[in-house]
């Protein structure tokens, strides 16, 4: 069993797990490239699904005030880039919408959800909010076992608030 495998999910504080993963345009992107702004990763379970379709239509109508409290959003999905590009185009996401298909950022965050929709050996990720801070720190977090669950967006707001230079 690998390390990567044991991970547990970052405590506040913690500083968030790099890595890379490709964009709807297959271009690589790297969470240390976000380094110097505050950044909300949004985990979903799978793109054009009913509430990960409101998360993330959420997020895109929040977007004008979560920038103007400093931060950048990127959703995530174990969905190929294929689909997240039509996820991203049918539902006017502005933000990007990366893949993570061999489902190796969410061993890391420690937020995998096993058997999605009683799907035996579909791995997805829990539906998860992480707020980093500019140095990639994790300053909140939350993570369901309840896919039909959407976070608190007004929480996620008041740890981006707090967090204001």
């Amino acid at each position: 069993m690998s390390s990567a495998s044991l991970a547990s999910v970052p405590n506040i504080g913690d500083k968030a797990p790099d890595f890379e993963l490709p964009d709807p345009d297959m271009k690589p992107r790297k969470l240390s490239d976000l380094r110097g702004k505050k950044t909300i990763l949004a985990f979903f379970p799978a793109a054009e699904s009913p509430v990960c379709t409101a998360e993330m239509c959420a997020l895109r109508d929040s977007l004008d005030q979560l920038r103007d409290l400093g931060a950048n959003v990127v959703g995530i999905s174990v969905d190929g880039p294929f689909a997240n590009k039509f996820f991203t185009q049918n539902r006017h996401l502005n933000f990007p919408v990366l893949s993570d298909y061999k489902r190796d950022v969410i061993k890391k965050y420690g937020i995998v959800m096993k058997d999605l929709a009683a799907l035996k050996d579909y791995n997805a990720a829990k539906r998860s909010v992480f707020v980093l801070d500019e140095n990639s720190k994790v300053i909140y977090r939350w993570v369901s076992d309840n896919p039909l669950v959407e976070p608190n967006y007004n929480e996620i707001k008041d740890a981006l608030k707090k967090a204001k230079k």
